[in-house]
């Protein structure tokens, strides 16, 4: 079986949710993850994850060593690194088939129900978006060629050299990989979308018990029965309104919940289920993107007039 080592730089607080996100991993025990950070490492969890205790100083050290330059390294610059951490991180995933990096803002369901060994023997990158690179889940093939590709990536250095967050794990590597010379050089598997939303956006509606972690297996929910079963649930627009978790890793558990509210193990009644939805036809995830979307174009149009105004 082809080997996978997921390399996650986190630095700061663990999330509420991450001792869910431990139940899930175990139940992948040939995946592996590397977890590099200055969080306090849990008393327990999977066999198939490592620490690695860093700092941010050390880190950025670390890091302009090996590019050779002065990244201004924040928690969320990492983003833009992950085309590199096969470079960055080589002397933790020598002897691994692939590398990938990901999020923790995800509940993994079975990973090598997707992550096939045929699709492994016939190509190079793995990606869960279609026709795109996903920072959430990405692996690539360990080797020379595919962990310098970083170095193609028009440039790479300018975006690296600056504060902002310039997506170079999605974007600028999406572009760089896109075309019929490195889809001729490169094998790359985005055939289709694996996460939690058909079209690749994983933001998604203030639902209550929607999804279902059950026996390894992420299962969306539909008047509480399964009708879809993905290979990972990110909650990306969920994560700053989740304000619980009773998902403990001691406990092992077999099944829970996840709710746009916190993740856990019974159903939440009719009643609350009901005015949820009420109240998402008024303040829901959606209104507030309708609004927030008309509001930015009234912004905009305000700003043409008033340059026309001036240019006048």
């Amino acid at each position: 079986m082809k080997s996978v080592i997921l390399i996650i730089p986190y630095l700061g607080k663990w999330p509420l949710w991450f001792d869910a996100h431990l139940v899930s991993i175990a139940q992948n025990p040939s995946i592996n993850w590397l977890f590099i950070t200055d969080c306090e490492i849990p008393n327990e969890f999977p066999q198939n994850v490592r620490f690695v205790t860093t700092s941010l100083e050390s880190l950025k050290t670390k890091i302009n060593n090996v590019l050779g330059m002065d990244v201004p390294l924040s928690p969320r610059k990492l983003c833009d690194l992950r085309p590199a951490y096969g470079e960055l991180f080589q002397e933790y995933i020598s002897g691994y088939d692939f590398w990938g990096f990901c999020d923790v803002d995800i509940i993994w369901g079975n990973i090598r129900r997707y992550v096939t060994e045929t699709i492994l023997s016939n190509y190079d990158i793995f990606s869960s978006r279609k026709e795109a690179i996903a920072g959430h889940f990405t692996i690539l093939r360990n080797n020379a060629a595919i962990n310098s590709l970083y170095l193609s990536i028009p440039a790479y250095k300018e975006m690296l050299s600056i504060d902002k967050l310039m997506r170079m794990d999605e974007e600028a590597f999406t572009v760089l990989l896109n075309n019929d010379e490195m889809r001729l050089k490169y094998r790359i598997w985005w055939e289709d979308y694996l996460m939690n939303n058909d079209n690749g956006k994983a933001h998604q509606e203030y639902y209550l018990d929607k999804w279902l972690w059950k026996d390894g297996k992420m299962l969306e929910l539909k008047n509480g029965k399964p009708i879809n079963e993905v290979m990972y649930l990110h909650f990306i627009n969920w994560k700053r309104r989740m304000k619980c978790s009773e998902i403990k890793y001691q406990d092992q558990p077999q099944q829970f919940y996840i709710s746009y509210t916190g993740m856990h193990y019974k159903k939440h009644s009719d009643f609350t289920k009901t005015l949820n939805e009420f109240r998402n036809l008024f303040d829901g995830y959606n209104v507030r993107e309708y609004r927030r979307i008309k509001k930015k174009k009234i912004k905009s149009f305000w700003k043409r007039i008033k340059q026309k105004i001036k240019d006048l």
